[in-house]
């Protein structure tokens, strides 16, 4: 059993997990909507690098390791030669590396990334901190090329190797040959089942040779300060997997716990990682590591999560109350009391907090991209584009609820005019609600793009700044009032949007009848009563029927009508722009149903429907 170096990676992270990947234990990383999204940007951003290198040619055999070997120590001992995805094996140890270049004496071994940095402000080396160590930021890719380094050195002894790391470049604009749509991105399955990945390049090879977003960056001097540490781990994991039977690290339980990937109800007692590490302690409710930001508990040099294990308890309910300390301790210590005792929580003064809120009210809600390689020629790798608002609207007290929304349609940089239209939604007067400060964040970057796009309307420009100004109090975050005022025990430890709605919503029938919001509830075959996004209905999408229950989902229906396959197709980008629509304006009643739910929890007057 082979080594690769994504399990190396991983067990970086924790050496058990190593023996959970092997043998395919659940993961909630396995069907991750977001996760997917981004290894789309990456393929692309490896698909441009490749097409850098005109005489590259791919290695075949990629599903059988060491014919797929053979074939690459085959062409590099015929001289000088660019691979894409070339196999290198030294006993269990295995690569594949994106491009490995054989000049003279030399293998320079070039790993893609879709992360990047900025050569105008980071300079030509991004990888070190302002001390001179290597950046914490940069360490995991810097170990994933020092741990190829050590499988070429070992296989290939008489070479001399040389790492490189080929990352994007935001000081770089990209040109109409080095855009979203110059790319199709294709998945199928090969042998046994293994997934395979394709991308398709649709624009003029020879002009994105001449301009692009990427750099190829040496790290010789990185890779050698970190590589005997890299070989000794990877030798260490390596050997557990020779061993009959492969033998597992046994785990360091504590709060890093929470991130586990292997945490997950999927999967039996046999295939559930998070149970085989905590035993008993797994399946304890409420659990600790369920703890608004868990992490902080007793400060940065106290493991507050693993000396609760060692006394043989997981209970979020017996959190000491000495852990409790800084930002993040009144919220703690709230959800630990009301989730003893099973009740809400709102506070006395957010009643008063939202009577001071001036008419009109405006719930809103953005949907944007911020992708490595750009929609539109003359935009920055991972520059903001904003393509939807959504903007539900009580003009006075006991209004009605009115529903307005923009969704880009033309093929051009959607922000000015995003900017333009809710400019002209919500003016200069009244209250303007958020969740979290996302949408002030993409405002002030539209602000910044109006600048470096050289757009001149000083009326436009005017109007973001006094938005976006800090303090503003015309913008109101209903996130933080949420984290100081409110708590409801099916939140856990998050304040996701999501969260907090599908809690107040289980919890306020009379709410739910409104008919603002009656068209929402659904139950499931048992009677069950569902989450409002999953209420969402599907639509007809050529022969199949999709619908959008999340951010990353508008992403990528957003992507596909405006540059996808589909994009001629008038019937199906009608489709894709319902759904689009249905989900941004669930997004802003999601606030009102809360905000509302608020009021009624307080004895205030309900809204009035629409």
């Amino acid at each position: 059993m082979f080594l690769t170096k994504n399990d190396f990676l991983v067990a970086r992270t924790c050496p058990t997990k190593l023996y959970y990947k092997k043998f395919g234990y659940a993961s909630i990383l396995d069907d991750d909507p977001y996760r997917e999204f981004l290894a789309d940007g990456g393929y692309m951003v490896e698909a441009m690098a490749k097409l850098l290198f005109p005489d590259g040619r791919e290695v075949g055999q990629w599903e059988e390791p060491m014919r797929a070997f053979q074939e690459t120590r085959e062409s590099l001992a015929g001289g000088d030669t660019t691979l894409f995805e070339a196999t290198v094996v030294h006993e269990n140890l295995l690569t594949r590396v994106d491009i490995l270049r054989r000049q003279g004496a030399a293998l320079h071994v070039i790993e893609v990334k879709s992360s990047s940095f900025n050569s105008e402000t980071d300079g030509a080396n991004p990888f070190r901190g302002k001390k001179g160590g290597i950046a914490s930021e940069w360490r995991e890719y810097l170990e994933d090329i020092a741990f190829q380094t050590v499988v070429l050195q070992r296989a290939f002894p008489e070479s001399k190797v040389v790492p490189f790391l080929c990352i994007v470049d935001k000081a770089k604009s990209a040109t109409e040959n080095a855009t979203f749509d110059d790319f199709r991105v294709r998945r199928s399955s090969g042998a046994a089942g293994l997934a395979k990945t394709s991308v398709e390049y649709l624009g003029n090879a020879d002009s994105l040779r001449k301009q692009h977003v990427l750099a190829i960056l040496d790290v010789t001097s990185e890779v050698g300060e970190i590589i005997a540490d890299v070989a000794a781990a990877a030798e260490e994991f390596a050997k557990t997997l020779t061993s009959s039977p492969i033998q597992k690290i046994g785990p360091t339980i504590g709060v890093k716990c929470k991130k586990c990937e292997f945490r997950t109800e999927r999967g039996d007692e046999q295939t559930n990682g998070f149970h085989e590490c905590w035993g008993p302690l797994a399946e304890v409710q409420p659990h600790v590591l369920d703890l608004f930001r868990v992490d902080a508990l007793g400060g940065k040099n106290r493991d507050v999560v693993a000396e609760m294990v060692a006394k043989n308890t997981a209970l979020l309910t017996e959190v000491p109350n000495d852990a409790m300390q800084g930002a993040y301790a009144a919220r703690q210590s709230f959800q630990i009391e009301y989730t003893k005792n099973n009740r809400e929580f709102i506070s006395d003064k957010l009643p008063a907090i939202l009577a001071t809120h001036t008419y009109p009210l405006y719930f809103i809600d953005f949907e944007c991209s911020r992708i490595a390689v750009p929609y539109h020629a003359g935009m920055r790798p991972y520059e903001i584009s904003a393509f939807q608002w959504s903007c539900n609207t009580i003009s006075h007290p006991g209004g009605e609820v009115k529903h307005a929304g923009w969704l880009n349609a033309d093929e051009v940089f959607p922000s000015f005019e995003f900017a333009r239209t809710l400019k002209s939604q919500i003016g200069e007067e009244g209250t303007v609600y958020i969740w979290s400060n996302y949408e002030i964040t993409v405002l002030r970057e539209i602000r910044q793009q109006m600048d470096s796009y050289g757009l001149n309307e000083p009326e436009l420009g005017a109007w973001l700044d006094r938005v976006t100004t800090k303090g503003n109090p015309r913008v109101v975050d209903l996130l933080n009032l949420a984290k100081d005022h409110y708590f409801h025990p099916l939140m856990g430890g998050s304040l996701s949007i999501k969260y907090a709605l599908r809690a107040a919503w289980t919890s306020n029938n009379k709410l739910r009848a409104n008919p603002v919001f009656a068209k929402y509830v659904k139950t499931d075959e048992h009677g069950r009563l569902l989450d409002p996004y999953l209420s969402l209905p599907p639509l007809p999408i050529g022969e199949k029927e999709e619908v959008v229950q999340e951010g990353t989902g508008a992403m990528r229906v957003y992507q596909e009508m405006m540059f996808g396959f589909v994009k001629e197709d008038a019937t199906r980008r009608e489709s894709y722009r319902k759904l689009l629509l249905q989900y941004c304006e669930l997004d802003t009643l999601a606030m009102v149903f809360l905000w509302t739910h608020w009021l009624t929890l307080s004895g205030q007057k309900e809204i009035t429907p629409s």
